[in-house]
């Protein structure tokens, strides 16, 4: 198993898992989250893909819900990473990392364990009731969210719980980016004029 294989499918995971309960999710949610709402896949490349990472030993199966196996590491990817589905559809088998075994220590002699290392100075705590004002500035474009998901909605047929839930999709899934630029993504999703969410978003 390459490094490189185990680095890419760690990231795969990550972005599909994060944010969900137990990161974890079943068959057909996973399938759905790369076919429909990531579009990294075809509906039956997420299904293969799914099938031979369970039966490569990268996922595991924990009451009826798909987790990564315990020992991968799931790396955030870059910025605009995306798979490569020939790559992800034949996966090598998962292989554990080898335990380290450390070698034992030899008791300390008469001298060495007379010696005790001085204590280090104690750091004042902060101030709970004296936090340090932050720098950073308001987003203003928070309070045009109500009327974006508004706007989103009527303009795309969706209502506006659906609107919010795949933004909130799109949040787990990307990491720290604000709601109003989510839902600014789902809005290019549904193929609306960029244009006009870009005016409904500084109004």
């Amino acid at each position: 198993m390459s490094q490189g294989h185990e680095q890419e499918i760690g990231r795969l995971l990550q972005m599909s898992m994060a944010g969900l309960p137990r990161d974890s999710a079943a068959r057909e949610e996973l399938s759905r989250i790369w076919s429909l709402e990531l579009q990294w896949f075809t509906p039956e490349e997420a299904d293969l893909i799914t099938g031979m990472l369970c039966e490569r030993g990268w996922l595991v199966e924990v009451e009826g819900r798909l987790a990564p196996v315990a020992g991968l590491e799931l790396a955030r990817p870059p910025l605009g990473w995306r798979p490569i589905a020939r790559s992800m559809a034949d996966p090598p088998h998962f292989e554990r990392p080898p335990l380290r075994m450390e070698a034992p220590q030899k008791p300390p002699g008469p001298s060495e364990a007379a010696v005790e290392p001085p204590l280090p100075k104690r750091q004042p705590m902060p101030l709970i009731s004296d936090p340090k004002p932050t720098s950073m500035p308001p987003d203003g474009a928070e309070g045009s969210i109500p009327s974006l998901i508004s706007m989103i909605g009527e303009k795309s047929g969706l209502d506006n719980k659906e609107v919010m839930r795949r933004a909130q999709r799109k949040r787990r899934a990307l990491g720290p980016v604000t709601l109003w630029m989510a839902l600014a993504l789902v809005a290019r999703e549904q193929g609306l004029d960029m244009h006009e969410v870009s005016l409904a978003i500084e109004a």
